[in-house]
């Protein structure tokens, strides 16, 4: 069975409209996008990854605008997850602690035209600028796509699969080598989504970890 899954209905739909205005209306958030798995002492001459990002934490209550809205994201992902692991039960199976969870640690990411992550790449690294995310224990990623664009979406290299961006369709793929992707970039359109990780273990057990270090 393929392990790229892709989900979309209206539900999806319209939290990929709530996160372009809240994007859109949030300019205070808005902070350069990030890769980093990028080699900092690379001699190309173009960043891995040029975007302008808002991060969002599913369990900070400071900003009760964007807590709502990463709330939303996550339940929708986390049912897409259960589809995804019902297709796919030796996932689960295969995992520590046979569970998987939805980090409540993401990003909303706008491109605009000529902008993308161009190089190719994976969702797993063991970068300790991510501890916080606990990039070690990532199996799977997912990005919501917020609006539509022909030009855009996602290549994955090894499956020799393109990705199109449709406005509320949620992918979710292994975040190993086995499915190293990379932005599709389009020269006309600006590209909105939402993207984060799905790691081994319990939301609760992270949290914990989480409030301990």
């Amino acid at each position: 069975m393929d392990l790229i899954a892709s989900y979309r209905n209206s539900g999806f739909e319209a939290v990929a409209d709530g996160a372009i205005s809240f994007f859109d209306r949030r300019i205070d958030l808005h902070r350069k996008g990030i890769a980093f798995s990028s080699n900092p002492n690379s001699i190309e001459d173009q960043p891995a990854k040029v975007s302008t990002d808002i991060s969002l934490v599913g369990i900070d209550r400071s900003d009760p605008e964007a807590f709502a809205l990463s709330n939303v994201i996550i339940k929708g992902v986390t049912a897409a997850l259960n589809k995804y692991l019902q297709d796919r039960p030796l996932i689960k199976e295969c995992v520590p602690e046979k569970s998987l969870f939805v980090i409540p640690i993401f990003n909303i990411q706008r491109y605009e035209p000529g902008e993308g992550f161009k190089r190719w790449h994976c969702d797993w690294t063991f970068n300790e600028e991510e501890d916080a995310t606990e990039p070690l224990k990532r199996v799977l990623a997912w990005i919501l796509y917020c609006n539509d664009i022909d030009s855009a979406g996602t290549e994955f290299y090894w499956q020799k699969h393109h990705e199109s961006a449709d406005r509320g369709k949620l992918i979710i793929f292994p975040a190993s080598p086995s499915h190293i992707h990379r932005g599709r970039v389009s020269y006309k359109n600006t590209k909105t989504i939402v993207t984060g990780w799905i790691n081994a273990g319990t939301k609760e057990s992270y949290i914990s970890h989480l409030a301990s270090s």
